[in-house]
């Protein structure tokens, strides 16, 4: 399992921002991840990932989450390829339908979201996997659409679908694009399992990754550890030196 570090990109300024990604480098972490909510005064996740890319070498960058209907599907493209480009492969592109704060103050209607959603997915996974994007329906009108700078990975970086419902269409969706962010309401160990092994009864065979935080308890530790997930995002408020000592200094096994 591989330990990664959750900043909440708003809560500092951005030179602090990169000196925590670097801090988690030195520490040994394996990732960092960043948070996206314009309502909640987060910086761009995307612009951020790009300048941390450029001052570590090796840590893997990820997003928590994008709301992709309440995005520039093209634009959130541009920038994952970039991101992709500038750390030699290192994105892990993560992916969610945002919420209603978000949506009503973006203008995105809520009639039709899910497929908003599923349409703005293959668009995305389209051009990141080098294609040239040609659509014109309720949610598109494209013609001849390419990036000009292609992720360093065949197909695109990874995808990892956040979902918050136990019903079969999210995590069907996750099962078929890529991997899974279960969004798990008052940090619950059963419903953490049933996230995760519905997913993978649906085929889902991505990357999974949860969160963890030393409030949660042993047991959703005890769930995580059995449900072997690939990635534990710690999400505590650490700073350069906490991050520097690594993960293992926190407890996260």
């Amino acid at each position: 399992m591989q330990q990664g570090f959750w900043i909440r990109n708003g809560s500092k300024d951005v030179a602090e921002l990169i000196e925590l990604a670097v801090a988690a480098e030195q520490g040994g972490w394996d990732g960092v991840f960043v948070s996206d909510a314009v309502m909640e005064g987060h910086n761009d996740p995307l612009t951020l990932l790009a300048a941390i890319a450029t001052a570590t070498d090796e840590i893997a960058l990820g997003t928590w989450v994008i709301p992709l209907p309440a995005r520039d599907v093209l634009a959130v493209a541009r920038g994952a390829a970039m991101v992709d480009a500038l750390s030699r492969g290192r994105l892990l592109l993560g992916l969610g339908l945002g919420n209603a704060v978000e949506h009503a103050a973006l203008g995105v209607g809520r009639t039709g979201l899910g497929d908003r959603y599923d349409a703005g997915i293959e668009v995305l996974t389209e051009l990141l996997a080098g294609g040239t994007v040609s659509r014109h329906d309720r949610w598109f009108d494209l013609e001849g659409v390419s990036l000009q700078t292609p992720p360093v990975r065949d197909g695109g970086p990874p995808l990892l679908l956040a979902v918050q419902s136990e019903s079969e269409a999210p995590l069907r969706r996750a099962a078929r694009w890529g991997g899974l962010v279960p969004s798990v309401p008052d940090v619950d160990p059963a419903a953490l399992r049933r996230h995760v092994s519905g997913y993978r009864d649906l085929g889902g065979d991505g990357p999974i990754a949860v969160m963890g935080h030393s409030s949660f308890g042993a047991a959703w530790d005890e769930a995580v550890e059995e449900l072997d997930v690939d990635w534990l995002l710690q999400c505590g408020n650490l700073d350069a030196a906490a991050l520097r000592q690594g993960p293992a200094a926190l407890g996260a096994t």
